[in-house]
């Protein structure tokens, strides 16, 4: 898509392992969902074309889902002006695209850890 918005998500790994780091097109977002007051899922469709989704599993500041999801889908619906639509939804290694500056900021803070998973 030609305004397609790209979402990034780095765990602490520094970016030198396995699924430390992703990125996905917004269009392939499925859904979040919680499983305790501490942790939010969020699901995309397999980047490598499987049938099956790919997860981030972000651990949030206690009881904080509805903010989390609502400056989640603020960051993934957002088309940037004078600038490519890469999006940092969490960087935990705390690097940020030298290109970006404050435009892609840190992300959503209140994600403390994360894991992700792919299929």
């Amino acid at each position: 898509m030609e305004n397609e918005n790209y979402l990034f998500f780095a765990d602490g790994g520094d970016n030198d392992q396995a699924n430390d780091a992703i990125m996905f097109p917004a269009s392939r977002f499925h859904g979040a969902v919680s499983t305790d007051n501490t942790t939010l899922e969020f699901f995309f469709k397999d980047a490598a074309g499987a049938n099956s989704n790919d997860d981030i599993s972000c651990t949030i500041t206690a009881d904080k889902h509805e903010a989390v999801c609502n400056e989640f889908a603020s960051l993934a619906t957002r088309t940037k002006t004078n600038t490519n639509n890469f999006t940092v939804i969490s960087d935990l290694n705390g690097g940020l695209p030298s290109n970006e500056g404050p435009i892609s900021a840190v992300g959503i803070t209140a994600i403390t850890a994360m894991t992700i998973t792919t299929a």
